[in-house]
């Protein structure tokens, strides 16, 4: 039986400067990148977000078309979307919010195997994320209750939790630089010891073209990189990652399998621009052959 899973998060609209100089306009949001990707992987997938009078229809159509629900979006007339610009420069990337939409006001929320929470703008409160990972198996992107904004509207992540907050997530998936900010550690692995002893059953930390660790209170693999990988555009590929995670491990309860698939997932979302490579007919057969070569190289820490 297919896995349901909702995605809560704002849905944003990213201009997006690449290093050829050219800038591209291309649907963003943790929510968006992992709702279609879980979608293409078979499960059931509904976005519940908030939106502003200027998101584009296309981008709401790729949704539908891809089997995502999109029934609990709310478009705000009066207000804009949530807007990003995001700037890769020598190996870099700064960001800046240019727009932010209102906070998402949780309904209910019925019928569904887990919950992802993808925050980007601070738009869900600390109070909803506890609240919902007592109801619910719940994963969480921790990006946009870390990141405060500057005078010049810079994205910068420095701010502090407790991370005892946290403690009731089934799944957290974040960036080595998140980890840092969270537990206070700059080793990846002492950061992943810290995240599991609050009480989070899985970790998910993404470290770039250097792998990832996975881990639970049982196990923690090393899973690298796809290394016949080419490198387009890596906006998304974390969210990436986690959708095709949670998917598989609903399906399969097996926690390094989903890992592989989420590795090989990543990999491939990088090798066009946007949501393009997710959007791929052959996107999941390619996902499970790369994940099958990952398998091979993976190994226990």
């Amino acid at each position: 039986m297919d896995s349901k899973i909702c995605f809560i998060g704002h849905l944003t609209i990213d201009e997006i400067e690449y290093v050829d100089g050219i800038t591209r306009c291309s649907p963003g949001g943790t929510v968006y990148y992992s709702s279609l990707t879980s979608s293409q992987l078979g499960s059931i997938s509904q976005v519940c977000s908030v939106i502003g009078r200027d998101y584009p229809e296309d981008y709401l159509r790729i949704l539908s078309e891809t089997g995502v629900g999109t029934a609990k979006i709310v478009k705000h007339s009066e207000y804009k979307t949530t807007r990003y610009r995001i700037v890769y420069r020598d190996g870099d990337r700064e960001m800046f919010l240019l727009e932010r939409a209102p906070k998402i006001v949780i309904g209910e929320i019925e019928d569904v195997d887990a919950v992802y929470l993808g925050p980007v703008a601070c738009e869900i409160a600390i109070e909803d994320i506890d609240r919902m990972s007592r109801e619910f198996k719940t994963m969480l992107d921790p990006q946009g209750v870390l990141r405060t904004v500057n005078q010049d509207k810079r994205i910068i992540l420095e701010r502090r939790i407790d991370l005892d907050q946290l403690k009731n997530i089934w799944i957290l998936r974040l960036s080595s630089e998140e980890a840092g900010i969270l537990t206070g550690e700059v080793e990846s692995s002492r950061a992943v010891e810290k995240i599991l002893k609050v009480g989070i059953e899985n970790v998910i930390l993404s470290m770039g073209s250097r792998g990832v660790i996975t881990a639970n209170n049982k196990k923690k693999y090393f899973i690298p990189s796809y290394s016949k990988a080419k490198l387009v555009d890596s906006t998304g590929a974390g969210d990436v990652l986690g959708g095709a995670f949670l998917a598989e491990f609903l399906s399969s309860r097996d926690f390094l399998w989903a890992s592989c698939v989420g590795a090989s997932a990543a990999s491939i979302s990088i090798e066009d621009y946007g949501v393009k490579p997710v959007l791929f007919k052959e996107f999941k057969n390619n996902v499970i052959k790369r994940a099958y070569e990952i398998m091979e190289e993976t190994r226990e820490i």
